[in-house]
C-alpha cells in the first residue's frame, strides 16, 4: 500500500539587509573575473620583429625583375625577346651616366640573379679569360680591367639602368634594351627608402676615369 507523500511546507526565501551585504563584501570581497578587455597589468602581446633591410632591399629589386619580365612582348626564355641572351651593366647616377656606387653594382648583380633564376640566358661580361691566382688571398675569376676580359661578348639585349637619390627615398628606373636596334624591349621602376644601409652602398660614389682629350691645335691658313 503507498503512504501517501508528506509535502514539506515552502521556506520562507531568507532576506538580508543591505547593511549587512555591504559589511560582507567589505571583509570578504569576491574575486573578479577576467576582464574582456586588455589589461595593462597583463604582458603585452610579442611584437613581431621588422624584417632587416638587406631583406627589404632585396624583395623590392625582385618586384622590379618581376616588373620588367612582365613588360616584355614576348617573355619566352628560349626563343622571346631575350633568347640571344643578356649581359647586365652596373645602374649609374641619373645626373652622371659615368658615376655609380656600391647601390649600383649591387641592383645590378641582384637583377643578374633573377634572370637567372627565371630561365634567362645571362652573358658575364666580368669573365676573366684566365684564372688569377694569388698565396693567402683566394682564385679570382671576375675582373674589370679591359686587358683580362673578353672585349666582344655575344648578347642580344642588355640590361642595364640608373638610380636617383632624394631625401629619403631612392627612385631606381631599369630597362632591357635590344643591343642591335637600341630598341627598349622592357622597363621599370622601383622606390626604396633611403634607411641606414642606402646610405652605406651610396657612401662608396665613384666615377668614371676618362683619358681627357689630347688639345687640338688649329692653325689659320693663309690664303
Amino acid at each position: 500500500m503507498q503512504l501517501p507523500s508528506k509535502r514539506c511546507p515552502d521556506r520562507p526565501t531568507p532576506s538580508f539587509h543591505p547593511l549587512i551585504v555591504a559589511l560582507a563584501l567589505l571583509f570578504f570581497p569576491v574575486q573578479a573575473q577576467a576582464a574582456p578587455f586588455w589589461s595593462f597589468t597583463q604582458d603585452k602581446p610579442p611584437i613581431q620583429a621588422a624584417a632587416p633591410e638587406a631583406v627589404v632591399l632585396r624583395t623590392e629589386i625582385q618586384g622590379l625583375a618581376n616588373d620588367l619580365f612582365r613588360h616584355l612582348a614576348d617573355a619566352d626564355p628560349e626563343n622571346g625577346d631575350l633568347g640571344k641572351g643578356v649581359l647586365v651593366c652596373t645602374f649609374v647616377e641619373l645626373k652622371k651616366l659615368t658615376r655609380t656606387s656600391s647601390l649600383g653594382r649591387y641592383v645590378a648583380e641582384q637583377l643578374m640573379n633573377e634572370l637567372q633564376q627565371h630561365h634567362y640566358e645571362v652573358v658575364e661580361i666580368r669573365k676573366s679569360q684566365a684564372i688569377l691566382l694569388q698565396e693567402k688571398r683566394g682564385e679570382f675569376g671576375l675582373s674589370r680591367n679591359p686587358a683580362e676580359v673578353n672585349q666582344m661578348p655575344a648578347a642580344g639585349a642588355m640590361l642595364t639602368g640608373t638610380y636617383t637619390a632624394s631625401k629619403d627615398s631612392i627612385v631606381i628606373n631599369a630597362r632591357i634594351i635590344d643591343n642591335r636596334s637600341a630598341k627598349l624591349l622592357s622597363a621599370a621602376t622601383v622606390i626604396i627608402p633611403r634607411n641606414k644601409l642606402a646610405e652605406q652602398l651610396l657612401a662608396d660614389t665613384a666615377s668614371v676615369r676618362l683619358e681627357k682629350p689630347e688639345p687640338l691645335y688649329m692653325k689659320k691658313l693663309e690664303l
